[in-house]
């Protein structure tokens, strides 16, 4: 992708952000069937840990405008093995939630909060099986990364152009074991990977943004 092409795409994208987002609407449509059960089993966003991820975009060498997620290892918790964006919680040493996304992917997946430029922010999202709200940031950088994974939490790092997931083929619902149990849940595929739960919902606002902003003259 030139950098001419890339600067007007993120320019737009910037101004989208800057406006109304979608926030429930978009997250609703891949939403869990059990995320409502979830939510009044809980005592609410207003009580939930903050945390922060990076939604970080950039051009690859197919001129393609593509974002990074990472794969969590296998651990005793209710995120085990999930695919994600890179990010985590907020610590009381952080500045802001900004400063959070940009601390956590830098020690996940390495990169340098000084090379990327912030251009917006997408709605929070409440997790209740893990008591988090997201803030997900939105970052641009003109190049294409040298990612490197942080073995302790990172299992898999890969980076997806945003194009695959407006293909029809990219998403559905699909049956998966969770708690060892067998659960219906909407989701975006790529590759081998599926994503779903928190990391859908977000990537479906982001989507629903982008293609917003493709429509601004």
């Amino acid at each position: 992708m030139h950098l001419k092409s890339f600067n007007g795409q993120i320019q737009k994208l910037a101004l989208a952000l800057s406006g109304e987002l979608p926030g429930f609407e978009a997250h609703s449509k891949m939403a869990p069937s059990h995320r409502d059960r979830l939510i009044s089993n809980s005592k609410g966003p207003d009580f939930a840990r903050k945390s922060g991820v990076l939604i970080l975009l950039f051009p690859d060498d197919k001129s393609e405008l593509n974002t990074v997620f990472i794969k969590r290892n296998e651990y005793d918790g209710v995120h085990s093995g999930q695919i994600a964006f890179p990010g985590g919680k907020y610590e009381e040493s952080d500045p802001d939630i900004i400063a959070t996304a940009l601390r956590e992917a830098e020690e996940e997946v390495g990169i340098s909060g000084n090379a990327v430029k912030i251009i917006g922010q997408l709605s929070d999202l409440f997790v209740p099986p893990s008591n988090f709200l997201i803030s997900p940031v939105v970052a641009r950088l003109d190049f294409k990364p040298e990612l490197i994974a942080d073995k302790s939490e990172v299992a898999e790092i890969f980076t997806v152009p945003l194009t695959h997931f407006l293909n029809k083929g990219s998403y559905g619902d699909y049956m998966i074991s969770y708690k060892k149990e067998l659960v219906n849940v909407p989701g975006y595929y790529f590759k081998n990977h599926l994503i779903w739960g928190a990391t859908a919902m977000i990537l479906s606002e982001l989507l629903q943004v982008y293609t917003e902003s493709n429509r601004i003259p």
